[in-house]
């Protein structure tokens, strides 16, 4: 958690959250449906950041009018048995800090208590704009061992000021540029296959997303073109049947002059942490392929 207040939106991990509701929200996906979403893409930080991603949750379920007794309930208890105090502790937080806290909490807590009079108003979608860098598109870059990986965009949105890749990584690595066919060939990590206890979603993945906005959308792009090449361009997958571990970054100025270094350190996590997959990337996109 980077926290550079002690108000409930005074940290990254809630921030993350809370702007992930309400742009599903401004989105027009099915308002009952958000919260399971979010809680689904945060399951990393679930784990290592609890209080924030619940406080974010709560936020934007209770302005759009959709805070069920049960976050409700979690809310409450984070706030009341100081476990939120606690994980600010751990983190060095000074007693005037602390303190802060406190009050912001009790008072996050009486507002959620009392059901909001109206639902926030839904902004109109911005218009999206054309970008190379669509769903199915396979690149490769140079990774640190001087070869090439390969990744795969699940993803992609653009607009006027911000937008967004998600991509998941290959396990390619090539002394010279793979072809299309190796990508089809190709395992992934951290896949995994979902029980009939769902209802449309047949896996779930490691996925990559890096975000910009209006100051970093430049350099975004500029980034993507110096350290990546195309090499061709598969199926696109159906968001339903193949959802995401989502793991995320802002683009930052730090981003634009080691971009390929960053995309290493996500790549190498990827490899550490999750096993490659059973089934290749071409099995798996006649499974989730859009109809």
């Amino acid at each position: 958690m980077g926290a550079w207040s002690a108000t409930i939106l005074g940290n990254d991990t809630t921030c993350e959250v809370y702007e992930r509701f309400i742009d599903l929200y401004n989105w027009g996906e099915n308002v009952d449906e958000i919260a399971a979403i979010v809680l689904d893409e945060q399951a990393e930080n679930i784990i290592y950041d609890k209080t924030n991603v619940w406080l974010g949750l709560a936020l934007g379920c209770w302005e759009c009018k959709v805070l069920t007794s049960e976050i409700y309930a979690v809310v409450k208890d984070i706030i009341e048995t100081g476990e939120d105090l606690k994980a600010c502790r751990e983190l060095d937080a000074s007693e005037q800090f602390l303190k802060d806290r406190q009050k912001n909490l009790d008072k996050f807590l009486n507002k959620i208590s009392v059901e909001k009079s109206k639902a926030r108003l839904i902004k109109k979608q911005p218009r999206e704009f054309p970008s190379i860098y669509v769903p199915g598109t396979c690149l490769v870059y140079k990774n640190s061992a001087d070869n090439y990986s390969g990744i795969y965009i699940k993803e992609s949105e653009h607009f006027k000021n911000k937008g967004e890749i998600q991509f998941c990584f290959l396990d390619i690595e090539e002394q010279e540029i793979p072809e299309l066919q190796l990508f089809e060939q190709s395992h992934l990590y951290g896949l995994e296959k979902l029980g009939s206890q769902w209802k449309t979603a047949i896996y779930c993945g490691n996925v990559i997303g890096i975000i910009y906005e209006k100051d970093t959308k430049g350099l975004f792009f500029s980034a993507l073109e110096k350290s990546f090449k195309v090499v061709g361009s598969l199926k696109s997958p159906d968001d339903t049947k193949w959802i995401k571990n989502y793991k995320g970054g802002y683009m930052s100025k730090n981003y634009a002059d080691n971009f390929t270094d960053i995309i290493e350190k996500f790549r190498l996590e990827a490899l550490a942490k999750f096993p490659k997959s059973e089934i290749t990337l071409a099995q798996l996109l006649d499974t989730v392929k859009l109809e």
